[in-house]
């Protein structure tokens, strides 16, 4: 090897060597060498990279991991896709997944047509952890054909997976489909299912949604409660349907839960102030 070639895969090396020190010790700033080494078209990076990669999963240390994608999805980019996506499906204690879902993120949205197959290919997994992340990553690669796909996955047994449908349902929030299987998820035996649709249909806003979530002032479920208030002040409201709207926070101000008064009390500072600023907010 010329003697100018060692040189720079030295250098690369050292620099590949000072992102583990930092993941050892959280001295310093990382990211200098880290865009350095995405940047730097230098495979010869992926086998240690992807070692350090399994390591850090191993010892649950999401920071190494997040540190690890990165430099990979620099280097390789779409055909990092399917390792990562598979990293991102595996879960860690103390999990913070922001970074990596930006990358991914990032990835399909340079190249939704390559990243689809994989996408697809996780949601008729076995492994429920496998099928979750080709759900949650279906919402940046959706087409209107896929609410089919999400409707049967809207039956699974596994509520986890019932909730991560619903989240690439607010992807195609223009689709009626779309906002019919989030109705009909607030009568999912799950009540963290049941708390996720109320949470979803702000997406959708169709002043029709709070005829829906009247009932679930009545819901067992403390969490569906508390989540009542802000959605219901979130969505627009028809003057005719106001009333009720108003009544049903009302009733839920004096919950025996404070979250759900709290939440109740956030409502109606909401829904007063749509209707203060007149009918431009009603539809």
């Amino acid at each position: 090897m010329p003697k100018p070639a060692r040189q720079a895969l030295e250098a690369i090396q050292v620099t590949l060597d000072e992102v583990f020190r930092h993941v050892d010790t959280l001295d310093g700033d990382p990211w200098p060498a880290l865009e350095e080494l995405a940047a730097s078209g230098d495979y010869s990076l992926v086998p240690p990279v992807q070692a350090a990669l399994e390591r850090y999963l191993d010892e649950h240390n999401w920071y190494g991991r997040n540190l690890m994608a990165y430099i990979l999805a620099g280097l390789r980019g779409t055909a990092a896709f399917p390792l990562l996506l598979r990293v991102f499906a595996r879960p860690l204690r103390g999990d913070d997944r922001d970074d990596l879902c930006a990358w991914l993120a990032n990835i399909m949205k340079a190249d939704p047509a390559g990243c689809r197959p994989t996408v697809l290919s996780f949601i008729v997994a076995n492994h429920r952890d496998l099928r979750g992340a080709g759900l949650w990553a279906l919402g940046y690669l959706i087409q209107p054909s896929d609410i089919n796909v999400l409707q049967q996955a809207l039956t699974d047994v596994d509520p986890q997976i019932r909730r991560a449908v619903l989240g690439s349902l607010t992807s195609i929030e223009g689709d009626r489909r779309a906002y019919e299987l989030v109705l009909s998820a607030l009568h999912d035996p799950d009540d963290w299912t049941r708390r996720s649709a109320v949470l979803h249909l702000r997406w959708f806003a169709d002043p029709d949604s709070v005829n829906h979530l009247l009932p679930l002032t009545r819901d067992p479920a403390v969490h569906v409660r508390s989540a009542l208030g802000e959605t219901i002040g979130y969505l627009p409201i028809h003057p005719d349907h106001r009333p009720d709207a108003t009544a049903a926070l009302l009733s839920l101000l004096v919950d025996a839960e404070p979250r759900v008064r709290a939440g109740a009390a956030r409502g109606l500072g909401n829904l007063r102030g749509a209707a203060a600023s007149g009918p431009a907010h009603d539809h």
